[in-house]
């Protein structure tokens, strides 16, 4: 499918869903259709539907060549606290944070517990959500894929959340939780 067919078809699929959401708040449809809508987990499922109707085109990526070097900045953190039901991540240096895998972006804004957060509902099932961010590289429900950068982090520190199968792990995994999924 073209480019503009696409959007098209979101555009239409978006509308039906606010229109459907519309109608049951003001009682004309008795249904409630929206609670199947209600977590970042169906909105991952959504998308994979999606895509497999719209068969993604890879024709408009340019190739270009040059060295690449990653940074996993899990891997260069100076200290870890536990915080809240996550953990505060301090670095000597302003990074850049990357997505873990292919996803979506399930909330980006503010949290009194967390400042500027943003939280990605990936395709294995994690929920991630990182705080304490400078600059969001992300708009919510937008879908990522693995190495895009989600948002920037210029403090200097990070806080960090993981849920697995709907339960937060315990902060004392987490640095075995990113050891197990280092690209």
């Amino acid at each position: 499918m073209r480019g503009k067919t696409k959007w098209v078809i979101a555009l239409v699929f978006t509308v039906s869903i606010l229109g459907v959401a519309k109608l049951e708040t003001t009682g004309i449809l008795q249904k409630p259709v929206t609670q199947y809508l209600s977590t970042g987990q169906d909105f991952v499922v959504m998308k994979k539907w999606v895509a497999s109707i719209l068969d993604s085109e890879e024709s408009g990526m340019i190739q270009v060549s040059g060295d690449v070097v990653g940074v996993d900045p899990f891997a260069a953190y100076e200290s870890m606290q536990p915080y809240k039901s996550g953990v505060i991540l301090s670095y000597p240096e302003p990074l850049p944070i990357a997505a873990r895998g292919s996803g979506l972006v399930v909330f980006t804004g503010f949290t009194r517990q967390s400042g500027k957060t943003l939280t990605v509902q990936y395709d294995n099932g994690d929920e991630v959500t990182y705080g304490f961010v400078g600059s969001f590289g992300k708009l919510p429900y937008t879908t990522v894929d693995k190495g895009d950068t989600l948002a920037v982090m210029e403090e200097g520190t990070m806080y960090l959340k993981v849920k697995r199968d709907g339960l937060v792990l315990d902060p004392t995994l987490l640095p075995a939780f990113f050891s197990e999924v280092t690209p």
